[in-house]
């Protein structure tokens, strides 16, 4: 990532340019982003930054798909239930790196470009595997869903181990004695492996949907 530079000072505003200001975006974080923060760090005036961006929400669109193509997602390959789990995994590291990153996804107007295409991948390759266009869409969009959720329902740092053991151990709620201490057992912060723990949850969900619509056709792209 590029570090920015306030453009040189000649006696009226100083001039810059997109990558600069994508590079300033990127150094405040998107936890922290606005057009006043960028500005000021680069040391133009609002008028410049729109002369680039046409709104905040376009800035975050760019930094989002400069994120994501870092991630450097791969294309589907191998059996589709590892394939599911190398691109949760390689999307929650991205999260785990980028503060503010899933809430700034959900709020924007329309998806980031890279955004979908991870979703695409993901659909490509259930339906590779056999599964009909719907069961693709669904699986897809909860994998997303799953590995997005701990940014969503807590700080944009994600969940807290201290504050959820604390609650489940505490909480005058009945629970299960054993229930309880596999709540506490299974949180962690991040909360990487309790996400992908979910995920393959998931995946057996997935399989059993296509064991029970199996078809020879069907059973050969599993």
């Amino acid at each position: 990532m590029t570090e920015s530079k306030p453009a040189r000072r000649t006696g009226r505003p100083p001039l810059t340019d997109r990558a600069t200001l994508l590079a300033a975006a990127r150094e405040i974080g998107l936890a922290s982003l606005t057009v006043g923060a960028v500005t000021s760090r680069v040391g133009v005036k609002y008028s410049t930054f729109y002369r680039h961006f046409p709104s905040l929400e376009a800035l975050m669109t760019a930094v989002v798909d400069e994120i994501y193509a870092e991630a450097d997602l791969p294309d589907p390959h191998g059996r589709w239930q590892d394939y599911v789990v190398e691109v949760a995994g390689a999307l929650f590291e991205q999260l785990v790196e980028h503060p503010g990153l899933a809430l700034t996804v959900v709020r924007l107007p329309a998806l980031p470009e890279r955004t979908v295409e991870a979703y695409r991948r993901l659909t490509d390759s259930l339906v590779a595997a056999g599964f009909d266009p719907d069961e693709a869409v669904l699986g897809a969009t909860t994998i997303l869903e799953v590995v997005m959720v701990p940014w969503l329902t807590t700080s944009d740092a994600g969940a807290s181990k201290q504050d959820r053991e604390s609650q489940i151990r505490s909480t005058s709620e009945p629970l299960d004695p054993q229930v309880r201490a596999a709540g506490v057992g299974v949180v962690d912060d991040p909360p990487r492996r309790w996400t992908m723990r979910k995920v393959e949850l998931l995946i057996k969900g997935l399989e059993t949907s296509m064991s029970r619509v199996a078809t020879p056709s069907r059973v050969a792209g599993a």
